[in-house]
């Protein structure tokens, strides 16, 4: 195998749970290095299971089982996909110094996630659905069949933000073909979105192989299947590679064995030992100790949740109300107040900085940026528009308000729990609902269309900001709204990619939210401008 120079990355391309994804120029081209490190979360639960974070990160043999499994199914993805489906080639694995973990170096793939909905451009709409019928699901049967059953977790069973493992190479409709980027996992297969996948898939598969599923595989099962499909695979991938293809497998059989059967100490000790923390004797004197090495651990976890308690917490609180620009805030909330090309341009700014968002994301391209942008300079007229920048400013008021001044009143017993939650719940209905009577009864006065759905809109809490958005499709009048009908979009994706654990840009959950932007603004919004 080849081994690459240290190399310390420039580009961050990725990041996820298990590791970073940077891009490297080498002689032979670019390779995607994903050096994996320490994610909290995903740590504890790795400390909860396996008494040590994320195996990628320090094990040796965990990190070739990486290595040997993507090549394993580059030649099986192959076998079953053709050219529709790929997978990114593994190319060498280092440790690397700097990080004091183990990079591994794949290769790199020049595409895009599938495509949220847009309203610019719908022939893209069918690329999620080909992804997930005709590649996801037929994967995750196939993956099952050859026993390779922690791979399903990485192809999506039961898990929304599995979806971004895949990118789009080839969008043309008829003929998309997709590469499988991220086959390594960073946590246990134990938290699908779905509760009937985890008690009837994967907590059986966990039984089944007396730990927790991380992205085991089941040899024999899939010695089995290959030796099953021998003349067929042969003739696909051809004698040499068949055969490389069984030595793979007998090199990830062994490595898998070396790093499951493990003793839970010496995960941790290793782990410690590998970032340094301990040398080689101590390790070796604390594996032959290992209840005097539990107890060290235990101390530094409540040493460690003291320290951050009684200092960090503070400080960064502290920290935080000193760099509230107070002043600053007042002239700007004035200048709002009193200033309509204000409150214009700040709405006008939100809606340019996420169309820039979704180009750097690939969900618009050039010439659909470009019409957007031309909408929005004959959308900024609108008064419509203005109220929703009173509405996101307002916001922003009031958003301080409830991050710093309500804590601090309930801190000191000025308000109760009761005041606290009502203002959490009410507080934005309340404030959107008086400026929109205050509006309503401007336009009445002024004889002009009252924005009744703007009101009925701004009672929902949180999703009330899309009041006016709201109520410039409904008024459209045949007309092609689409910076309104783009900040519905932009506004119910957000929420799926902000959705934890589970959500996520490019995430299943992301296109769901999308989905019922969707449904809100291209059926609702035909239907009433008929």
């Amino acid at each position: 195998m080849t081994q690459l120079k240290q190399f310390s990355p420039s580009k961050l391309i990725g990041a996820g749970r298990s590791g970073k994804v940077f891009l490297v120029e080498k002689q032979q081209g670019l390779l995607a290095r994903k050096i994996f490190y320490k994610d909290k979360l995903a740590s504890l639960i790795h400390y909860f299971f396996f008494g040590a974070p994320n195996a990628y990160i320090w094990n040796e043999n965990a990190i070739y089982c990486a290595f040997y499994r993507r090549k394993i199914l580059s030649a099986l993805v192959q076998f079953w996909f053709g050219d529709r489906l790929k997978v990114a080639d593994a190319i060498a694995i280092e440790w690397n110094e700097e990080f004091k973990a183990y990079q591994f170096d794949t290769e790199f793939i020049q595409g895009k996630h599938v495509a949220l909905r847009q309203p610019c451009n719908r022939e893209r709409n069918s690329e999620l659905s080909v992804l997930v019928r005709e590649i996801m699901l037929p994967l995750q049967k196939r993956l099952l069949e050859a026993g390779l059953d922690g791979l399903i977790w990485q192809a999506g069973k039961g898990v929304p933000n599995a979806l971004n493992n895949f990118l789009l190479v080839n969008d043309t409709p008829g003929q998309y073909r997709f590469v499988w980027i991220d086959l390594e996992s960073g946590v246990p297969a134990l938290f699908p979105l779905n509760p009937f996948t985890l008690f009837s898939f994967y907590l059986p598969k966990s039984f089944k192989y007396k730990r927790a599923l991380f992205d085991d595989i089941n040899p024999i099962r899939l010695r089995r299947y290959v030796n099953h499909h021998k003349v067929k695979l042969k003739e696909c991938l051809g004698s040499q590679q068949y055969n490389e293809l069984l030595e793979d497998i007998s090199q990830l059989e062994d490595r898998q064995e070396k790093w499951k059967l493990m003793r839970r100490s010496d995960r941790s000790i290793q782990y410690h030992f590998k970032k340094g923390e301990i040398d080689e004797q101590q390790a070796n004197w604390y594996a032959e100790h290992t209840l005097f090495w539990h107890g060290i651990e235990l101390l530094g976890v409540l040493v460690k949740l003291a320290q951050k308690l009684v200092i960090e917490l503070p400080v960064w609180l502290v920290k935080k109300l000193l760099s509230i620009p107070y002043l600053h805030n007042l002239k700007q909330f004035w200048k709002f107040i009193s200033s309509q090309r204000y409150r214009l341009s700040l709405a006008r700014n939100y809606v340019l900085e996420n169309i820039n968002r979704w180009q750097d994301r690939k969900h618009l391209k050039q010439e659909e940026t470009n019409n957007l942008l031309q909408h929005l300079e004959r959308e900024s007229s609108s008064d419509y528009l203005n109220d929703f920048g009173v509405h996101l400013g307002i916001k922003m008021f009031f958003m301080v308000i409830e991050l710093v001044f309500v804590p601090l009143l309930y801190l000191v017993s000025f308000i109760d729990e009761f005041i606290v939650v009502t203002w959490l719940i009410a507080g934005g209905p309340i404030y959107r609902t008086v400026y929109t009577l205050w509006r309503m009864l401007q336009n009445a006065s002024n004889r002009k269309e009252i924005p009744w759905i703007a009101f009925l809109v701004g009672f929902i809490p949180t999703f009330g900001v899309l009041a006016y958005p709201c109520q410039i499709i409904f008024s459209a009048q045949g007309k092609k709204k689409k910076i309104a009908k783009f900040i519905v979009y932009d506004f119910f994706s957000k929420i799926g990619a902000k959705i934890p654990i589970w959500g996520g840009e490019d995430t299943q959950t992301e296109h769901f939210f999308n989905r019922f932007a969707d449904k809100l603004v291209y059926r609702r919004g035909n239907q009433l401008v008929r």
